[in-house]
């Protein structure tokens, strides 16, 4: 046989192609590309998927509670419908006789790990495989990589560990699903409520903020507030008291703070005290992936998702480093390519970096700071940093991205910024006021990367406060301790608590990022402090699947839980679903899988013994079936098959549901008042509105849905003819209706009165 030829398979086509061009491989195919003795082919993403459960057994299509939970003997895999061609392309080339060895070329880290050993086991691969690794798809890069790859079974704790991911999350995710869902439906629920280690708990930070935010009663109070004159100029002050070494600097009542107001008024003050102290902000820490997220979220409103793709886009145009990264340090091998990414931004396209870059040259040799550049924070990927091929022709989103990873990697070169903090004491008898006032000295750092910067009644009302001017702005008089001063004016001001914010994107992202450091058990900690709930590179999807699942929504900025989303939170019984607790421990011992500390067999045996205890808490927390005649007593007969309807009661809340005597198939069930009577009724019929999985209303009677219902429609009243009620019914002429009595088939006209404007 001729030499053996070699196989590279990457995770994306367009990292197949930069991979062959660097090797000086040329070609253009369509699934794969052939040199001289290496073939270069890639995945689409996933090509493999695990196969659901009826896979197994068709019987278990139905979703059935005495099915649940369901434990594959050995987990099955299947191509994915919609990339089975290439799935038969890289399958075909594996198994080729003249193939001898295969490189593994997928994205660096746990995921990258799963795609290409779910392929390889499929196709029943069995030749040798070499791991190729590497944070830049540069030419210089990848021929590097290339020339260190290691053997496939160096990487074999990173392997089980993904498989333990995969195999663990599908799991929890089918039977607990099922579980919840045949719970939910039983309550009066619509539709699938799905279940996920990392969604669930990403759903429970919005849904308890929420939570927070309608059963925040707010409160008022008065703050007092005093004018100065001093002999070099005038400044406002707020009163203050020390209690429990704190500032209480608020009254409950007007009256305290009138009353305390008339008792200084006219009074002399003095300058208790100044103090002028100096401090030093560092530069940002370089971006990993969610902390640009978060910041592109803040600045330009992009979505998490969107400013993946597009980080990603930039990556595989060889501008930036690998973007699905959880660090934001270098390495000391890296501090030798930091000349040439510098290079890059002078000769690129941002000319505003320019003059930093000829000033940062006057310097040179300059090292980065320790906090830069530190080898034990670096995992798989460092920091997001340009590379050296200078941006040309950017606009967009695509400019915009790649200008905050080069400011922010530029700005690491500049010294503190330095900000002046005064604070002044003044006292009116024993009465305190104080009077800050903040100047920036050296704009340092900022000048090259100016932060963004929230206004002040945004990050007040995020606390719960009612915004208010506390800090002078631009330089205080200068006043000296026991200058004697003016009280020009004593005046209080109203105030009120307010609730927490809704959270935007931004804050999610940072939400998921460090959620579980309220954790007690340290191991668990520390097993978080760098994934939090989901990774960089999923947390992006996995909001994005809350939106999709209906149990999120997106109002501008703004993301908010649907009614849907909050039933599924409220009804969860299991709290380790809820709670971030559960990633950290499988985090804790899937790193330990990772080293080779631990064994796959025996996490997975968890995962089963995990499974049957929530699936078992779930089951306990249905709605009793009935021990009262079926489901609760009967309040009527259903609108549309006319079964009787039970009211039941779950979760504080009251619903009907029908009895399904006369159709089988009904499914009716809606919103009541203790009584029985519907909550709202449709403006067409007077029929019950029922809220769908996505928190819209649709009436169950008529099917029409209440957002499409104008208003000041008439009531749809009753038949002149034999007295029954008739329905108000949209006409096929856009914004008429007429009634109609249903028993007798009298019709009527309805005339909808136009809302009054100014004539043509």
């Amino acid at each position: 046989m001729a030499n053996p030829i070699r196989l590279i398979v990457s995770e994306k086509p367009s990292m197949g192609r930069a991979i062959a061009a660097a090797l000086g491989i040329q070609g253009t195919g369509r699934s794969f590309i052939q040199g001289d003795g290496v073939i270069v082919t890639w995945c689409v993403g996933h090509l493999v998927e695990a196969l659901d459960p009826e896979g197994y057994d068709p019987a278990l299509k139905r979703w059935r509670m005495d099915s649940v939970p369901f434990f594959p003997p050995e987990f099955r895999y299947a191509p994915i419908a919609s990339t089975r061609d290439q799935y038969d392309v890289v399958q075909r080339l594996m198994n080729r006789e003249d193939v001898g060895d295969i490189v593994n070329a997928t994205d660096a880290g746990r995921e990258g790990e799963l795609i290409f050993d779910l392929v390889y086991r499929l196709a029943k691969a069995t030749k040798p495989v070499h791991r190729f690794w590497t944070s830049s798809l540069t030419d210089e890069a990848i021929r590097e990589a290339y020339g260190k790859m290691k053997p496939g079974d160096a990487y074999a704790g990173l392997r089980d560990a993904a498989r333990c991911r995969q195999e663990a999350d599908w799991l929890v995710g089918i039977n607990c699903t099922r579980a919840q869902t045949l719970v939910q439906q039983k309550a009066g629920g619509e539709g699938v409520y799905s279940i996920g280690r990392v969604q669930t708990p990403t759903l429970a930070l919005l849904v308890n903020r929420e939570l927070e935010i309608q059963n925040f009663v707010p409160k008022d109070f008065w703050t007092l507030w005093a004018v100065f004159q001093a002999e070099a100029g005038a400044y406002k002050g707020k009163w203050f008291r020390k209690e429990d070494g704190r500032d209480q600097d608020r009254f409950d009542t007007e009256e305290a703070a009138r009353g305390l107001a008339e008792a200084l008024k006219g009074k002399p003050g003095r300058v208790a005290s100044v103090t002028a102290r100096t401090e030093k902000k560092k530069p940002e820490l370089l971006y990993d992936l969610t902390n640009l997220q978060k910041e592109a979220n803040k600045r330009f409103g992009l979505t998490a998702e969107h400013t993946l793709a597009v980080a990603q886009e930039l990556y595989e145009a060889k501008l930036i480093s690998y973007p699905r990264t959880n660090s934001r340090c270098l390495t000391e091998a890296d501090t030798v390519k930091i000349p040439a990414w510098i290079r890059s931004l002078a000769t690129g396209q941002l000319e505003a970096l320019r003059p930093f870059v000829d000033e940062l040259r006057t310097r040179w040799p300059q090292k980065l700071d320790k906090r830069f550049v530190n080898d034990k924070e670096v995992e798989d990927h460092t920091a997001l940093v340009p590379t050296e091929n200078p941006a040309k022709n950017l606009s967009g989103d695509k400019l915009r991205i790649y200008e905050l990873i080069a400011r922010r990697f530029l700005a690491a070169f500049w010294p503190d910024r330095v900000e002046a903090k005064t604070t002044i004491v003044t006292k009116i008898e024993k009465e305190a006021f104080k009077t800050t006032g903040t100047v920036v000295k050296a704009l340092g750092w900022s000048e090259v990367d100016p932060p963004h910067s929230r206004p002040k009644k945004e990050a007040k009302a995020e606390e719960g406060e009612e915004p208010e001017e506390e800090e002078e702005a631009g330089t205080l008089p200068a006043v000296a301790k026991d200058e004697a001063v003016d009280t020009k004016d004593l005046f209080p001001k109203a105030g009120k608590t307010s609730p927490p914010k809704r959270m935007s994107e931004a804050d999610l992202l940072g939400a998921m990022q460090s959620a579980g450091k309220e954790l007690d058990d340290d191991e668990l900690k520390g097993a978080m402090k760098d994934c939090g709930l989901g990774t960089p590179a999923t947390r992006a999807n996995i909001i994005e699947t809350l939106l999709k699942r209906a149990y999120l929504e997106r109002k501008r900025n703004i993301l908010a839980p649907t009614p849907k989303g909050i039933d599924l939170i409220r009804g969860i019984r299991a709290e380790p679903l809820r709670s971030p607790q559960l990633t950290g421990e499988w985090e804790a011992q899937m790193e330990r899988i990772r080293r080779g500390e631990a064994s796959r067999d025996a996490f997975m045996e968890g995962i089963r013994g995990f499974v049957k205890d929530v699936v078992g808490q779930i089951k306990a927390s249905a709605p009793a079936a009935a021990a009262r005649p079926p489901s609760g007593p009967v309040v009527g007969d259903c609108p549309r098959c006319g079964s009787p309807l039970h009211l039941r009661e779950w979760e504080g809340r009251h619903y009907v549901k029908c009895a399904a005597a006369r159709d089988p198939e009904c499914r009716v069930a809606f919103e009541t008042g203790p009584d029985g009577k519907p909550v709202e009724l449709c403006r067409l019929c007077q029929g019950p509105l029922r809220t769908t999985k996505a928190g819209s209303k649709v009436c169950v009677l008529c099917g029409a849905w209440a957002a499409d219902q104008p208003e000041g429609l008439p009531e749809p009243g009753t038949c002149p003819g034999c007295g029954q009620p008739m329905r108000l019914i949209p006409s096929t002429t856009r914004g008429q209706y007429f009634r109609r009595c249903a028993p007798c088939g009298t019709v009527e006209a309805v005339k909808i009165p136009r809302a009054e404007g100014p004539e043509n």
